[in-house]
């Protein structure tokens, strides 16, 4: 290739433009010249340039910064800095001596050449002749001036100052209601084994938002929400929650209570390592390959000492060779949206991480102020990055969490430091705080034992607000929780040992007074033998090979006998020559027996 030196350079065997070095030409007048020009640039910028307005369009796409700035940022070096220096010229062509003249004493020649040919092959500069001459459109102008706009958006942060607007960390607050109301209520499930959109609605209104939040479009769809799914997911797991079929193919939510005793009496660190173990075994799921990022995640985040930083920022930083997580330059918003929506939204729940929002002005954009997601570690989120950091291999570290057996001796080994480190962060659990007022109503802390929470759940209307945990007693929700199985005794129990003063007289006495309304009387499902005679029906009650199914007379001519009886006493029936109709007789069809049998007598 022959260099500047007063001859002229063929740079590339490209069809060359008739451009005037004293005139500054838009997309427009370029694709006026030649239709084929932009083809290249058209290429670059996903633009067909074949259909529409191709100036307009083209211009579209080099004005989408988040794409432009992924395209641009391929380039090499020095090819960056050629497009800065052209640019400058607000889109007049450049004689080329003038390219090497700025370059040549500091990039090799050969680079030179390189980069102006790469440029001119993608589709970032076009060529003039006569003289030879390299233009830079003045729209890229426009963009990379709004680049470091772009990029503070994209990778801005917030003192540790900044206030949260969601400290996170509901997850176990929700599990106490979802289990809770699927104990008391035992919701029928539909046949896509899907809870029905005005059993979800009382759910619903039980929970926090992060597990509420757009429940009615999921539910639209027979799905439940993610945070939902989840804390499914967690109870199924521990062999708390299964799916039961009933007689009449009814299939329905039913809880373990002994399984669920055993998660809400363990200690609070374990029960966070197993709400954990779910969420990072889901993103998992959702990730294949995921977790080395997890943990670079973690680890990266505990550095910052406290600032607050995007999304972007967060997942650009932890990105590392060893995980199947990238981050897509040309599309970094939707990068950040899996990463909150998948990864850092959930570690909220669990109470790792905490949330804030800031508006930051927008010069790339039309509108002047955009909200923007900000994120940090809690103290609990700290405590396991710190434990990340010290073990040998962080990404074996937090692989280890997805599987484990909470009750195993080997956990509480395995887990020694990263328990330790979070007893030292975790809320006490208090105890004796309870307060009961005379109307019934009541609070107590949110950080009481879990099984506190847990029991006013079952027998009261409850709600959280703010840092305590309140409700009242009504006659409606003790009855409820006696009829989903729910001792009366154990309120007692509770009332007792963790009330900060004993209750007024009235409230035991009214809450003992509902509780004696419950079973005093008894819906069974048994079978009817209407009898042609009363003497028929004596004489089989007092047979003894049939007692055992026999229940007893219920009328002078009628008898009631335990279903799985029914073949044996059939069996009777015909031996004794008192022949039974074939199948069972509905209502009616008995009472039209029974009373034409009257009539004839």
């Amino acid at each position: 290739m022959k260099h500047w030196q007063g001859k002229e350079w063929g740079i590339l065997p490209n069809k060359k433009l008739s451009l005037r070095l004293d005139h500054a030409y838009t997309l427009e007048e370029i694709y006026a010249l030649n239709k084929t020009a932009l083809n290249k640039m058209c290429w670059l910028f996903d633009v067909s340039g074949w259909v529409g307005n191709v100036p307009k369009l083209l211009r579209e796409a080099i004005f989408h910064i988040p794409r432009f700035a992924g395209v641009y940022h391929e380039l090499r070096e020095e090819e960056q800095s050629i497009m800065a220096f052209l640019c400058e010229f607000a889109g007049k062509p450049v004689a080329i001596n003038q390219i090497y003249e700025k370059y040549s004493s500091t990039v090799p020649v050969k680079k030179i050449d390189a980069a102006v040919t790469d440029l001119l092959q993608k589709g970032w500069l076009l060529e003039g002749q006569m003289p030879q001459s390299l233009l830079a459109i003045p729209d890229f102008k426009k963009t990379l001036d709004k680049m470091s706009a772009f990029y503070y958006f994209l990778e801005a942060q917030l003192p540790a100052t900044h206030s949260a607007i969601d400290s996170g960390g509901q997850s176990l607050a929700d599990l106490i209601e979802l289990s809770a109301f699927l104990y008391i209520e035992k919701p029928k499930l539909t046949v896509k084994k899907f809870m029905a959109k005005s059993v979800l609605r009382r759910l619903m209104s039980r929970l926090s938002s992060a597990a509420a939040d757009e429940w009615e479009e999921a539910a639209d769809e027979n799905l439940y929400t993610n945070m939902t799914r989840m804390l499914l997911g967690i109870l199924q797991e521990m062999g708390a929650l299964k799916v039961v079929v009933d007689k009449g193919d009814y299939c329905y939510y039913q809880l373990n209570g002994e399984k669920w005793d055993d998660f809400i009496f363990s200690p609070a660190s374990h029960r966070l390592l197993y709400i954990l173990s779910w969420q990072i075994s889901r993103i998992q799921y959702h990730k294949g390959g995921s977790l080395p990022f997890i943990a670079n995640l973690l680890k990266y985040a505990a550095k910052v000492n406290g600032t607050w930083l995007t999304g972007a920022s967060l997942m650009m930083k932890s990105i590392t060779d060893e995980s199947s997580v990238l981050f897509h330059d040309k599309d970094p918003f939707s990068s950040e949206e899996w990463l909150e929506a998948v990864v850092l939204e959930p570690f909220m729940y669990c109470g790792l991480f905490e949330k804030t929002t800031a508006e930051l002005p927008t010069q790339w954009l039309m509108e002047g102020k955009m909200p923007r997601n900000f994120w940090r570690l809690t103290p609990l989120g700290l405590a396991l990055a710190e434990w990340l950091a010290e073990e040998k291999d962080p990404g074996k570290a937090i692989s280890q969490m997805v599987k484990i057996d909470l009750y195993h001796k080997d956990t509480e080994v395995i887990f020694a430091l990263l328990f330790d480190k979070w007893r030292q962060v975790l809320p006490i659990e208090l105890e004796q705080q309870l307060i009961i007022q005379p109307d019934l109503s009541f609070f107590v802390p949110k950080n009481v034992s879990p099984y506190v929470v847990w029991m006013l759940s079952v027998f009261a209307e409850t709600q959280v607000q703010d840092y305590v945990y309140q409700g009242e007693f009504t006659r409606s929700s003790v009855l409820r929780a006696l009829k989903g199985g729910a001792s009366v005794d154990d309120l007692f129990a509770l009332i007792a040992d963790h009330s900060k003063v004993p209750p007024a007289e009235n409230v035991l006495c009214t809450l003992q007074q509902w509780a004696t309304a419950y079973d005093k009387t008894l819906f069974s499902r048994a079978m009817i033998l209407a009898c042609d005679t009363p003497e028929m029906a004596t004489e089989i009650l007092a047979q003894s090979k049939l007692s055992n199914w026999v229940i007893g007379l219920v009328g002078p001519q009628v008898l009631l006998i335990k279903p799985d009886g029914e073949g044996a006493i059939r069996k009777w029936l015909e031996k004794k020559n008192w022949v039974p109709r074939p199948g069972v007789t509905a209502g009616e069809g008995l009472y039209t027996w029974l009373t034409a049998g009257k009539n004839e007598k």
